[in-house]
C-alpha cells in the first residue's frame, strides 16, 4: 500500500543528494531514508534513484514522479495554512540562490533573524557566481541580475542597488592621483573575466575610461574585493560590499552605476507556505535596506551605461 509519508523521503533524498543529507533533513536516520525510498518504489515498481559517486540522482521513473510529489507537499502545506499555522508550523527547507556578493553578504547577514522567528525552516543559501536555475530545480527562489524569460516563472523586480569604485589608501598612495574618469587611465582595475560571464549586467568595467587596464581578473566579485584590500587595484564592489570595510575608499563618488536585481520563482510555488514565508522575507527586507543598497552621494550624479 502506498504511503503518503514516503514522498517527503522521496523530496528529501532528491533535494540533497545524500541519505545522510535527507536524514539530517527530516531528523531520522539514513537506514530509515533508505526504507522509506525503497517502500515506494517497491510500491511504483520502479528504481527512482541511481547511486553515483557524488550521491544519489534520479532515474527517468523519478524525474517522472517529481513534479507530482511536490504537488503533494504544495498541497500538504496549503491544509496547514488554511488550518491557521503559527510560526512553529512554518518548516521545511527552501533553497534560495543568489548572486555571489547578494547571497554571501549581505542575505546571509539577515538570514539568522528569519529563521529565528520560525524554528522549523530551514534555508539553503546557494550564493555562486552564476545563474543558478529554477526550472531545473537547481534552487526554489532565485535572485537574479536579469528578468527571467522563462513560461512557468513568477517574477518580480527586487530592488535597484548601487556600485562604485574602491581602492585602499595604501594602493592610492603609491599611484597617480585619481580626479576624474580619465585619470583612471593606466590604473589596475580589478574587473571579471569577459568570456565567463553570466550576464551582460556585469560588464561595466569597459566603460569607466578609455584604456582601461585589467592586470586581474576574476569570475568572483568576493575575490576582486580580496584583491584590492591588497593593495592590488581599483575594485568596482557593490556599496553594501563595501561601506563597512575602513581599509577601503571610495574613488569619484558623483559616478553613478546602477543595476538591478530579480526575484523569481515557479508560477506554483507561491502556494506553499514555507516558500511564500522566505519570498516575502526577501522582499520587505531589501525595501527596508534600500539605505545600503542604493547608496546615494551628494554629488551630481553621472550616468556609465555600459552594456
Amino acid at each position: 500500500m502506498f504511503d503518503w509519508n514516503d514522498v517527503r523521503f522521496f523530496l528529501a533524498l532528491q533535494r540533497t543528494g545524500k541519505l545522510l543529507g535527507a536524514a539530517r533533513q527530516l531528523g531520522t536516520t539514513h537506514a530509515t531514508v533508505a526504507r522509506h525510498i525503497a517502500g515506494l518504489e517497491r510500491v511504483l515498481g520502479r528504481p527512482l534513484f541511481i547511486q553515483q559517486t557524488d550521491g544519489y540522482a534520479l532515474t527517468a521513473a523519478g524525474r517522472e514522479l517529481l513534479p507530482l510529489a511536490e504537488a503533494l507537499e504544495n498541497t500538504a502545506s496549503q491544509m496547514l495554512d488554511c488550518g491557521g499555522q503559527d510560526h512553529a508550523e512554518v518548516s521545511g527547507v527552501v533553497r534560495l540562490g543568489a548572486p555571489e556578493g547578494l547571497g554571501g553578504l549581505f542575505l546571509a547577514r539577515h538570514m539568522p533573524a528569519l529563521m529565528a522567528k520560525y524554528p522549523g525552516l530551514e534555508i539553503d543559501l546557494v550564493a555562486v557566481p552564476r545563474f543558478v536555475s529554477i526550472i531545473s530545480r537547481e534552487v526554489d527562489i532565485a535572485i537574479s541580475l536579469e528578468r527571467p524569460q522563462a513560461n512557468l516563472v513568477v517574477t518580480r523586480k527586487l530592488t535597484d542597488y548601487r556600485l562604485g569604485l574602491y581602492a585602499t589608501p595604501a594602493y592610492l598612495a603609491a599611484h597617480p592621483p585619481i580626479r576624474e574618469r580619465e585619470d583612471l587611465n593606466g590604473h589596475a582595475i580589478l574587473a571579471y573575466v569577459d568570456d565567463l560571464l553570466f550576464t551582460r549586467e556585469l560588464m561595466y568595467h569597459h566603460g569607466l575610461c578609455r584604456n582601461p587596464r585589467m592586470p586581474l581578473r576574476s569570475t568572483s566579485v568576493v575575490a576582486q574585493r580580496e584583491a584590492a584590500l591588497a593593495d592590488g587595484g581599483i575594485a568596482v564592489l557593490p556599496y553594501y560590499m563595501a561601506c563597512d570595510e575602513p581599509r577601503l575608499r571610495q574613488l569619484l563618488p558623483e559616478l553613478r552605476i546602477v543595476r538591478s536585481y530579480w526575484i523569481s520563482a515557479r508560477s506554483n510555488i507561491r502556494r506553499t507556505l514555507r516558500y511564500r514565508v522566505v519570498w516575502d522575507y526577501v522582499v520587505e527586507l531589501c525595501q527596508r535596506m534600500q539605505w545600503l543598497l542604493l547608496h546615494q552621494p551628494t554629488q551630481q550624479n553621472e550616468s556609465i551605461d555600459a552594456r
